[in-house]
C-alpha cells in the first residue's frame, strides 16, 4: 500500500530547526531539500524483515541523502524487524533529521516497539527532544501509552524535570492522573523538589489528594523532607493536612 505525500509538513514546520542540532547530521542544503521531498511513499504498516534494511541502516547514521534516495526508490518507511523499524533506529540513535524526516514521509512513531515495552515517544520524551515530541503527537502518537510498569511519556519526562516537554504532552492531552508505580506523577515531581513541574501539574489538574497504598501522599512527602515551598503550594491548591 502506499500513501501520496502531497506536503512534507513536518520538515516545512522544522526546517528551520535542522541547522545546528547538535549530534545530528546534515546541513541548510539538506534541510532545504527535505521540504521539497515529495513521491510515492510505500508505508504499508504490516510488512516485515528478519533483518535491518538499508533505510534503517540510513537512519541510524544520519545519512538524509541515503534516506531521500531508498524512499524515492519505493522503500517501505514502516518495514519493521525485531529491533523495530527505521524510525525506531533513528531515535535510538538520536538522529533528530532522520526522524523528522520519515515521520514527514509517513513512519508510524505507534509501530518499532511490542506492547508493553519503551515507546518511541517516551524514548524521545525522556531526552526531551521537543522536536521530535511535536512531531510523534502531530503523527498520532498515543500520548498516553504506558509501559508493562505503568510508565508513560509524561512520566518520564517529569522525573527528568523536562519542564517543557511536559507542558507540550500536556497540550496532546496527556494524563496528568497517571500512577507510575503506584504513586501519583505528583509524588513523583514533589520527591524531585521540583517547583516549577508541580505547579505546572496541579494547574493541569493533577489530584493533590491522591495516596499510595501506604497513605502517602504528595503533601506528606514535602513535610518529610522539609520541602517549604511545595507544602504551602499543595496547602493553597487544596490539599489536605
Amino acid at each position: 500500500m502506499t500513501i501520496k505525500i502531497t506536503n512534507v509538513i513536518l520538515a516545512v514546520a522544522l526546517v528551520g530547526t535542522f541547522t545546528g542540532c547538535g549530534t545530528m547530521s546534515g546541513n541548510s542544503d539538506e534541510a532545504n531539500s527535505v521540504e521539497a521531498t515529495s513521491s510515492e511513499v510505500s508505508a504499508n504498516n504490516n510488512e516485515t524483515a528478519d533483518k535491518p534494511t538499508p533505510l534503517m541502516l540510513a537512519a541510524a547514521e544520519g545519512d538524509l541523502a541515503e534516506l531521500q534516495d531508498l524512499i524515492g526508490s519505493g522503500s517501505n518507511v514502516n518495514t519493521q524487524t525485531p529491533e523495530g523499524t527505521a524510525l525506531t533506529y533513528a531515535v535510538d540513535k538520536n538522529q533528530q533529521i532522520s526522524a523528522l524526516y520519515l515521520m514527514s514521509v509517513g513512519a508510524n512513531p505507534n509501530k518499532g516497539f511490542n506492547a508493553g515495552e519503551t515507546s518511541l515517544l517516551m524514548k524521545a520524551s525522556e531526552r526531551a527532544d521537543n522536536r521530535v515530541v511535536k512531531a510523534m503527537l502531530a503523527a498520532g502518537a498515543e500520548v498516553n501509552y504506558a509501559d508493562s510498569e505503568g510508565q508513560s511519556a509524561i512520566a518520564l519526562a517529569s522525573y527528568k524535570g523536562h519542564l517543557t516537554t511536559v507542558k507540550t504532552l500536556l497540550k496532546a492531552g496527556a494524563d496528568v492522573n497517571v500512577t507510575p508505580e503506584g504513586k501519583s506523577l505528583l509524588m513523583h515531581i514533589v520527591k524531585n523538589n521540583d517547583l516549577l513541574l508541580a505547579q505546572v501539574v496541579i494547574a493541569a489538574g493533577a489530584d493533590v489528594n491522591y495516596s499510595d497504598e501506604s497513605g502517602t501522599t504528595a503533601l506528606k512527602i514535602a513535610q518529610e523532607n522539609g520541602l517549604s515551598d511545595l507544602e504551602m503550594l499543595l496547602v493553597q491548591s487544596g490539599a489536605n493536612s
